[in-house]
């Protein structure tokens, strides 16, 4: 009995210490949760004070960024009150300074020499047909006077010298911008006739104009004393559309009178511009004359038609080393004389390429029939090679092979033989004139 007491007690005790240990264990585990929770949420206390922190700094730059807006606008404001012209202020004299009045002032000479196969008195020699051959020659030495007369017009004079004398090559006033996108101009000047009417002789794209411009104008070209007017028109079908109209007392003995007196030449053209791209364009015209001719009486009228179409690429940030323009243009004359009308036709084809920054290659063909007997004609084809020393001095080498089938001029003497002919032109010029580009 006191045996089996012994028994009981001890597994008590055991029991009881197991118990204790269970619990102890518990509680150990119990702990380490709780602790491990704490944790976790201070972690979570933390990324939410991050959180607040970074949301501050943000508000705090956009405040500071709006602030510096506002000081840079408040400075700009300021700057441009500064800058403002005080309107009251209050002008008793008209009168401007001596420097303000003078013109923008340009002297020019455009000089060459040239040799023919033929020596021939109608290629060696100066005439309304030719600048003359065999020799060494001064085309032409050229003043210019270019100036803003008002706000509202401007005056041009291009006064020239030959060996022959002086003479107004342009002398002309234009009124601005008027009612309806229109120009107005008043003067002696040459008309807007296909692409090289209106170029003068040292800014041709080869040494001389086409030979159909030359048989059916003269060297001269058209134009003449009178008035002329242009007309920007709305783009409904090009990019850029003009028209422009001229009336002008002009001598012009090839297609009509070389008599001022006889009456006035009509002229008008009609220019359209597309672009092609930002580096190149095409542009085509349509230009028209009607007069009076030279046979007697004054009753007998002439016409020359015109169709030309250009294009030119000049690649963007290239352009100063890389160009290329090609023009092309045909003409038809409708003359009217006592046994019933003569039918002339012509055309000529240009092309120009920029080598480099100084140098150019150009060819030409071309072909014309006499406006007053069509069944004389030639052809003429040209090689020519520019070289830009600047953009004030210019030497130029051509070659041209004229193909000719004609036995009559009027007020040229015979023969007109078939040639090749090399000229070699210098052309520079002193002050701000820049011939402009039509």
């Amino acid at each position: 009995m006191s045996g089996f007491k012994s028994f009981l007690h001890s597994m008590i005790a055991a029991l009881i210490i197991i118990t204790i240990t269970g619990r102890d264990v518990e509680a150990q585990d119990t702990l380490q949760v709780t602790h491990r929770d704490t944790i976790y949420q201070k972690i979570l206390e933390l990324e939410q004070t991050v959180k607040e922190m970074n949301k501050t700094i943000s508000e705090q730059n956009q405040k500071d960024e709006f602030e510096a807006l506002m000081k840079e606008a408040d400075r700009l404001s300021t700057q441009q009150e500064e800058h403002k012209v005080d309107l009251s202020k209050k002008y008793f004299s008209g009168v401007r300074q001596q420097q303000g009045l003078n013109p923008n002032i340009s002297f020019g000479m455009d000089f060459f020499g040239g040799i023919s196969t033929s020596d021939a008195s109608s290629i060696s020699e100066p005439s309304d047909l030719g600048y003359g051959n065999n020799g060494f020659f001064l085309r032409e030495a050229q003043l210019s006077l270019v100036a803003p007369l008002d706000p509202f017009t401007r005056g041009k004079a291009f006064l020239a010298a030959t060996p022959e004398g002086f003479f107004i090559d342009e002398v002309y006033m234009e009124w601005l911008n008027l009612p309806l996108n229109m120009n107005l101009k008043a003067g002696v000047f040459k008309s807007e006739f296909g692409f090289l009417n209106r170029y003068h002789d040292h800014a041709l794209p080869q040494f001389d104009r086409p030979r159909v411009l030359v048989n059916m104008f003269g060297t001269g070209g058209l134009g003449g004393a009178g008035l002329a007017s242009n007309f920007l028109l709305p783009p409904v079908i090009a990019h850029a559309s003009s028209l422009d109209f001229s009336m002008v007392y002009g001598s012009n003995p090839q297609s009509f009178s070389s008599d001022t007196a006889a009456g006035f030449v009509f002229t008008s053209q009609f220019l359209n511009y597309y672009d092609l791209s930002a580096s190149s364009y095409i542009e085509v015209r349509l230009s028209g004359a009607a007069g009076k001719n030279d046979l007697p009486v004054g009753e007998f009228n002439s016409y020359v038609g015109s169709a030309g179409i250009a294009y030119k690429w000049a690649p963007v940030g290239r352009e100063k080393y890389r160009t290329l323009e090609w023009k092309t243009e045909f003409l038809y004359g409708y003359r009217e004389y006592t046994g019933g009308t003569y039918k002339s036709k012509g055309f000529y084809s240009t092309v120009h390429n920029k080598l480099g920054a100084r140098c150019w290659l150009g060819g030409r063909i071309g072909y014309s029939e006499i406006p007053y007997d069509p069944s004389q004609s030639e052809w003429d084809f040209t090689l020519s090679f520019d070289f830009w020393q600047s953009e004030f001095v210019l030497t130029r080498f051509q070659y041209q092979y004229n193909n000719r089938n004609i036995v009559d001029r009027i007020g040229i003497p015979g023969p007109y033989p078939s040639d090749h002919s090399f000229i070699i032109q210098v052309a520079w010029a002193m002050g701000p004139h820049k011939h402009e580009a039509y």
